[in-house]
Protein backbone atom coordinates (compact mmCIF):
# COMPACT_ATOMS: atom_id res chain seq x y z
CA UNK A 1 0.00 0.00 0.00
CA UNK A 2 2.63 2.57 1.30
CA UNK A 3 2.28 5.58 3.40
CA UNK A 4 1.81 8.32 0.57
CA UNK A 5 -1.40 6.63 -0.93
CA UNK A 6 -4.77 8.61 0.02
CA UNK A 7 -7.32 6.79 2.42
CA UNK A 8 -11.00 7.48 2.02
CA UNK A 9 -10.66 11.07 4.15
CA UNK A 10 -8.02 11.61 1.41
CA UNK A 11 -4.95 12.07 3.45
CA UNK A 12 -2.22 9.76 3.84
CA UNK A 13 -0.85 7.52 6.41
CA UNK A 14 1.49 10.33 7.48
CA UNK A 15 -0.76 13.21 7.86
CA UNK A 16 -2.75 10.99 9.25
CA UNK A 17 -0.56 10.15 11.87
CA UNK A 18 0.18 14.01 12.51
CA UNK A 19 -3.33 14.76 12.54
CA UNK A 20 -4.07 12.22 15.43
CA UNK A 21 -1.22 13.29 17.37
CA UNK A 22 -2.35 17.10 17.35
CA UNK A 23 -6.13 16.25 17.92
CA UNK A 24 -5.26 14.28 21.37
CA UNK A 25 -2.37 16.62 22.45
CA UNK A 26 -3.05 16.68 26.12
CA UNK A 27 -2.18 20.12 27.69
CA UNK A 28 1.21 18.63 29.58
CA UNK A 29 2.36 17.41 26.39
CA UNK A 30 2.78 13.54 25.64
CA UNK A 31 5.19 11.40 27.23
CA UNK A 32 7.01 9.53 24.33
CA UNK A 33 8.17 6.15 25.07
CA UNK A 34 11.68 5.43 22.56
CA UNK A 35 13.15 2.37 22.14
CA UNK A 36 15.62 2.95 20.33
CA UNK A 37 14.30 0.32 17.80
CA UNK A 38 12.71 1.34 14.31
CA UNK A 39 9.25 2.23 14.88
CA UNK A 40 10.10 4.81 18.20
CA UNK A 41 12.27 6.50 15.08
CA UNK A 42 9.20 7.04 13.12
CA UNK A 43 6.74 8.66 15.93
CA UNK A 44 9.65 10.91 17.41
CA UNK A 45 9.83 12.46 14.11
CA UNK A 46 6.00 12.14 13.40
CA UNK A 47 5.88 13.67 16.82
CA UNK A 48 8.10 16.57 16.07
CA UNK A 49 6.47 17.38 12.40
CA UNK A 50 3.59 17.01 14.51
CA UNK A 51 4.26 20.57 16.06
CA UNK A 52 3.14 18.86 20.05
CA UNK A 53 4.40 19.37 22.81
CA UNK A 54 6.21 16.09 24.15
CA UNK A 55 9.35 14.55 26.42
CA UNK A 56 10.93 11.67 25.21
CA UNK A 57 11.91 8.69 27.60
CA UNK A 58 14.20 5.76 27.17
CA UNK A 59 13.11 3.10 29.74
CA UNK A 60 16.82 1.77 30.59
CA UNK A 61 17.02 -1.88 29.77
CA UNK A 62 19.63 -4.08 31.50
CA UNK A 63 19.42 -6.70 28.91
CA UNK A 64 18.94 -4.78 25.82
CA UNK A 65 21.73 -4.85 23.22
CA UNK A 66 24.42 -2.28 24.08
CA UNK A 67 23.96 -1.18 20.50
CA UNK A 68 21.26 0.35 21.47
CA UNK A 69 22.44 2.41 23.88
CA UNK A 70 25.46 3.84 22.00
CA UNK A 71 22.48 4.50 19.27
CA UNK A 72 20.45 6.38 21.46
CA UNK A 73 23.43 8.42 22.98
CA UNK A 74 24.85 9.39 19.58
CA UNK A 75 21.61 10.24 17.77
CA UNK A 76 18.89 11.31 20.42
CA UNK A 77 20.81 12.88 22.81
CA UNK A 78 17.47 14.88 24.08
CA UNK A 79 16.08 11.35 25.24
CA UNK A 80 15.70 10.84 28.76
CA UNK A 81 17.41 8.14 30.53
CA UNK A 82 14.60 6.34 33.03
CA UNK A 83 16.69 3.72 35.54
CA UNK A 84 13.36 1.68 36.71
CA UNK A 85 14.72 -1.65 36.73
CA UNK A 86 17.93 -1.25 39.14
CA UNK A 87 19.02 -4.19 40.83
CA UNK A 88 17.78 -6.32 37.84
CA UNK A 89 19.55 -9.67 38.34
CA UNK A 90 18.89 -9.80 42.12
CA UNK A 91 14.77 -9.75 40.74
CA UNK A 92 15.13 -12.40 38.52
CA UNK A 93 16.87 -14.54 41.51
CA UNK A 94 13.18 -13.62 43.16
CA UNK A 95 10.94 -13.93 40.70
CA UNK A 96 12.43 -16.71 38.49
CA UNK A 97 12.50 -16.45 34.47
CA UNK A 98 10.63 -14.63 32.91
CA UNK A 99 8.31 -17.47 30.27
CA UNK A 100 6.24 -16.41 27.57
CA UNK A 101 3.17 -17.82 30.15
CA UNK A 102 4.90 -15.59 32.91
CA UNK A 103 6.47 -12.44 31.46
CA UNK A 104 7.04 -10.35 34.53
CA UNK A 105 9.77 -8.28 33.18
CA UNK A 106 8.04 -5.99 30.59
CA UNK A 107 6.09 -4.62 33.97
CA UNK A 108 9.59 -3.79 35.51
CA UNK A 109 11.50 -2.25 32.82
CA UNK A 110 9.09 -0.96 30.22
CA UNK A 111 5.65 -0.41 31.98
CA UNK A 112 6.96 1.60 34.88
CA UNK A 113 7.44 4.83 32.64
CA UNK A 114 4.74 7.27 31.72
CA UNK A 115 2.41 6.91 34.28
CA UNK A 116 -0.57 9.63 34.77
CA UNK A 117 0.60 10.20 31.07
CA UNK A 118 -0.24 10.13 27.72
CA UNK A 119 2.08 7.79 25.82
CA UNK A 120 3.00 7.86 22.70
CA UNK A 121 3.99 4.15 21.76
CA UNK A 122 5.21 2.97 18.53
CA UNK A 123 3.20 -0.31 18.58
CA UNK A 124 1.49 -1.72 15.37
CA UNK A 125 -1.30 -4.29 14.81
CA UNK A 126 0.60 -6.72 12.28
CA UNK A 127 3.55 -7.67 15.06
CA UNK A 128 1.26 -9.96 17.21
CA UNK A 129 -2.03 -11.21 18.39
CA UNK A 130 -1.84 -9.33 21.18
CA UNK A 131 -1.47 -5.60 18.96
CA UNK A 132 -3.70 -6.92 16.56
CA UNK A 133 -6.39 -6.22 19.19
CA UNK A 134 -5.02 -2.74 20.60
CA UNK A 135 -6.57 0.74 19.60
CA UNK A 136 -5.32 3.59 18.77
CA UNK A 137 -6.02 5.66 22.09
CA UNK A 138 -7.16 4.15 24.90
CA UNK A 139 -6.17 3.90 28.60
CA UNK A 140 -4.21 1.03 30.12
CA UNK A 141 -5.98 -1.39 31.83
CA UNK A 142 -4.09 -1.13 34.94
CA UNK A 143 -2.12 2.00 35.17
CA UNK A 144 -3.13 4.92 35.10
CA UNK A 145 -1.97 6.25 31.58
CA UNK A 146 -3.29 6.51 28.35
CA UNK A 147 -1.77 4.92 25.33
CA UNK A 148 -1.69 6.95 21.64
CA UNK A 149 -0.46 4.97 18.64
CA UNK A 150 -0.03 7.09 15.33
CA UNK A 151 1.24 4.10 13.46
CA UNK A 152 -0.50 1.18 14.59
CA UNK A 153 -2.18 0.59 10.92
CA UNK A 154 1.80 0.60 9.44
CA UNK A 155 3.36 -2.15 8.17
CA UNK A 156 6.57 -3.12 8.49
CA UNK A 157 7.42 -2.15 5.04
CA UNK A 158 5.83 0.86 5.70
CA UNK A 159 7.89 1.97 8.76
CA UNK A 160 11.41 1.23 6.54
CA UNK A 161 9.89 3.29 3.68
CA UNK A 162 9.29 6.44 6.22
CA UNK A 163 13.04 6.20 7.41
CA UNK A 164 14.64 5.62 4.27
CA UNK A 165 12.45 8.86 2.70
CA UNK A 166 13.26 10.82 5.74
CA UNK A 167 16.59 9.75 6.13
CA UNK A 168 16.43 8.97 9.42
CA UNK A 169 18.98 6.90 11.63
CA UNK A 170 18.55 3.88 13.00
CA UNK A 171 20.29 1.02 14.78
CA UNK A 172 22.98 -0.95 12.78
CA UNK A 173 21.65 -4.15 14.02
CA UNK A 174 18.86 -4.12 11.68
CA UNK A 175 21.48 -3.70 8.90
CA UNK A 176 23.24 -7.43 10.65
CA UNK A 177 19.81 -9.05 10.62
CA UNK A 178 17.75 -8.66 13.16
CA UNK A 179 14.00 -7.92 12.48
CA UNK A 180 13.48 -6.86 15.73
CA UNK A 181 15.26 -5.38 18.58
CA UNK A 182 14.24 -5.52 22.46
CA UNK A 183 15.45 -7.54 25.10
CA UNK A 184 18.39 -10.12 24.68
CA UNK A 185 16.98 -13.79 25.47
CA UNK A 186 13.52 -12.44 25.37
CA UNK A 187 11.20 -15.48 26.20
CA UNK A 188 9.38 -14.45 22.96
CA UNK A 189 12.28 -14.64 21.16
CA UNK A 190 13.63 -18.08 19.74
CA UNK A 191 16.78 -17.10 17.33
CA UNK A 192 18.43 -17.78 20.47
CA UNK A 193 22.16 -19.25 19.33
CA UNK A 194 21.95 -15.76 17.29
CA UNK A 195 21.55 -13.55 20.29
CA UNK A 196 23.89 -15.86 22.44
CA UNK A 197 26.74 -15.15 19.77
CA UNK A 198 25.86 -11.45 19.66
CA UNK A 199 25.66 -10.51 23.16
CA UNK A 200 27.87 -13.22 25.51
CA UNK A 201 27.95 -10.73 28.43
CA UNK A 202 23.96 -10.44 28.42
CA UNK A 203 23.95 -14.56 27.41
CA UNK A 204 26.17 -15.36 30.39
CA UNK A 205 24.63 -12.85 32.76
CA UNK A 206 21.23 -14.71 32.26
CA UNK A 207 23.07 -18.12 32.82
CA UNK A 208 24.40 -16.71 36.16
CA UNK A 209 21.29 -15.94 36.99
CA UNK A 210 20.07 -19.60 36.22
CA UNK A 211 22.80 -21.01 39.19
CA UNK A 212 21.53 -18.77 41.53
CA UNK A 213 18.02 -19.01 40.98
CA UNK A 214 18.27 -23.48 41.90
CA UNK A 215 21.43 -22.72 44.80
CA UNK A 216 18.97 -20.38 46.53
CA UNK A 217 15.91 -22.84 45.95
CA UNK A 218 18.11 -25.43 47.72
CA UNK A 219 19.54 -23.55 50.51
CA UNK A 220 15.79 -22.72 51.00
CA UNK A 221 15.06 -26.47 50.84
CA UNK A 222 12.52 -25.90 48.13
CA UNK A 223 12.52 -27.52 44.96
CA UNK A 224 12.21 -25.12 42.37
CA UNK A 225 9.25 -24.93 40.33
CA UNK A 226 10.71 -27.31 37.25
CA UNK A 227 12.64 -29.50 39.92
CA UNK A 228 15.99 -28.54 37.83
CA UNK A 229 18.72 -29.67 40.36
CA UNK A 230 21.59 -27.09 38.46
CA UNK A 231 21.32 -24.32 36.64
CA UNK A 232 23.02 -25.69 33.68
CA UNK A 233 19.85 -27.48 33.25
CA UNK A 234 17.32 -24.49 33.98
CA UNK A 235 19.05 -22.97 31.26
CA UNK A 236 19.21 -25.83 28.58
CA UNK A 237 15.52 -25.92 29.20
CA UNK A 238 15.03 -22.37 28.77
CA UNK A 239 16.64 -21.47 25.69
CA UNK A 240 15.24 -24.15 24.19
CA UNK A 241 12.20 -22.36 23.93
CA UNK A 242 10.13 -25.61 24.18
Amino acid sequence: MGITQLNFENINKVESAIAFLQEHEPPEGYYLAFSGGKDSVVIYDIAVKSGVKFDAHYCVSPIDPPQIYQFIRQNYPEVAWDYHARGWWQLVVKKGLPLRQARWCCQVIKEAGGKGRTVIVGNRSDEGTIRKHQKSFEAHKKYNKIFARPILTWSTGEVWEYIKTNQLPYCPLYDEGFKRLGCVLCPFNRDIKREIKYFPKIARNWRRACDHIVEKRLVSGKEYKYQFKTGQELWDWWIARK
